[in-house]
């Protein structure tokens, strides 16, 4: 499993480091790796134990014990080898780990070298998020430390390292203080608060605070009180900044913080929160940071392939789907694009062209599968074909019986197999028969497609 965590492109430096004698001095764990790597490049790999036993070692019996010391070997340096990539492909924790080894050697002008340079490196960056902080405090406490020791003064930094100390705990426990009040909306455990996260919002909410300090606060307001419409306006001020401030990952938390706001108002009906929503969505793609390692998650497709139908923008849904089929992950690519462009066809009217896709898409999420029955539901009904209709409606029912997890979703979809039956029954019916039928749709409080059902007796 770490193994299959190593990519391709690693392999060639992961050989050399395993043929350092500085990291490793037995031949059979090189020839092991070696194996591995064949097997990671067959369509169908075999990982057996004796057949890597062999060719690690060709001309011995089969030794399960002598092997699994191999691989205990292999896989710490494997280990090893992550933790030193990760370390290695940030200067700056190289910088702070070099100037730590040289203060306890007592290298003075080697230190204050290196040192400068990691101050010159931390001026020069736009961030300000609490890993930057973090570094700086870091920072501030070796220059602090070597200060002291050789040259007896400690006055000169000492506000420095107090204000990154000060500045990473505020916006650190911002963040998880939203985190914690987001969570306790949606569950009734015990969640424990962050330290002094009273203080802390006092802190933050006086004038003239750092930007970052400022939207991490109205990030956590707004996932504390999801109804502060003053947080969000406020956040939505900044959040074009957040990018400067912030690395990818962090300001993609802050824009999904406002586009969760507008969901939940559009949920409540207000519509005006649909078109907010798609163009928060589309200031983060136009930053680039909605995806995660180069990918863009399936779901984020979706999501905005949705928003922008609701907001009655369906051209440039069809230009999102294909401008942003790339940034799929391969494995999902295909499914994923034929599901959103199936829902495109279907809210067009094109309901041959929407049958046509949906018979091409595989899914194992529940969610998925229920929406995709949903649309083929309609499009059966559309098209007349009724024996179809009548088999996907029983066996649409007996697919949400065998479901134990769906909640309130069972029910609604269960509603509407139900109208869409007695729809059969009496959409041809005369008005007293189709009024009644009206009603009992209009009282029923959990049904999905309402406004469908109502439209085809009215």
């Amino acid at each position: 499993q770490v193994f299959q965590g190593v990519a391709p492109e690693e392999f060639a430096r992961l050989r050399k480091f395993l043929q350092s004698p500085a990291h490793n001095r037995r031949s059979d764990v090189v020839r092991l790796f070696d194996w591995l790597v064949v097997q990671r490049q067959q369509i169908s790999p075999v990982w057996d134990k004796k057949s890597a036993f062999f060719a690690v070692y060709p001309t011995e019996p089969y030794d399960a014990d002598q092997f699994n010391l191999s691989m205990r070997y292999l896989l710490d340096l494997i280990e090893h080898f992550l933790a030193y990539e990760e370390w290695r492909s940030d200067e700056r924790q190289y910088r702070l780990s070099l100037m730590r080894a040289l203060r306890h050697r007592e290298l003075g002008a080697h230190f204050e070298r290196n040192a400068q340079r990691l101050v010159q490196q931390q001026r020069a960056r736009t961030e300000r998020h609490a890993g930057y902080h973090l570094l700086e405090y870091q920072l501030q406490s070796e220059i602090f430390e070597y200060r002291v020791v050789s040259q007896r003064n400690w006055q000169d930094n000492l506000p420095a390292v107090v204000d990154a100390l000060g500045q990473f705990f505020v916006l650190e426990n911002l963040r998880w203080s939203g985190m914690i009040a987001a969570l306790r909306l949606r569950s009734d455990a015990e969640l424990p608060e962050a330290p002094l996260a009273e203080a802390v919002r006092r802190y933050a909410e006086q004038p003239e605070r750092p930007e970052s300090l400022v939207l991490q606060y109205y990030s956590a307001r707004i996932m504390a009180e999801p109804d502060n419409e003053a947080a969000f306006s406020a956040l939505c001020d900044l959040l074009p900044h957040s990018t400067e401030l912030f690395p990818p990952s962090q300001s993609r938390d802050l824009y999904m913080t406002a586009i969760n706001f507008c969901i939940r108002r559009q949920n409540k009906g207000e519509r005006d929160y649909t078109h907010r929503a798609l163009n928060l969505y589309r200031q983060a793609l136009e930053k680039g940071i909605l995806q995660e390692n180069g990918i863009l998650p399936k779901y984020t497709y979706h999501n905005i392939n949705a928003l922008a139908h609701l907001a009655g923008e369906g051209a440039w849904a069809e230009q999102f789907l294909e401008t942003a089929r790339e940034l799929l992950a391969p494995a999902v690519r295909d499914n994923a694009y034929h599901y959103n462009l199936a829902i495109c066809f279907f809210r067009k009217g094109d309901y041959s062209r929407t049958l046509d896709l949906l018979r091409s898409v595989e899914s194992n999420e529940i969610f998925v599968q229920i929406d995709i029955r949903r649309m083929l539901l309609r499009v059966y009904f559309e098209l007349g074909e009724w024996l179809a209709l009548d088999s996907l409606l029983t066996s649409f029912k007996a697919f949400l019986q065998r479901q134990k997890n769906l909640g309130y979703h069972r029910e609604i979809y269960l509603n509407l197999i139900k109208f869409t039956k007695k729809l059969l029954q009496h959409h041809q019916s005369n008005q007293a028969k189709r009024n009644a039928l009206i009603l009992k749709i209009k009282q029923t409080p959990q049904i999905a497609e309402r406004d469908w059902l109502l439209e085809k007796l009215f």
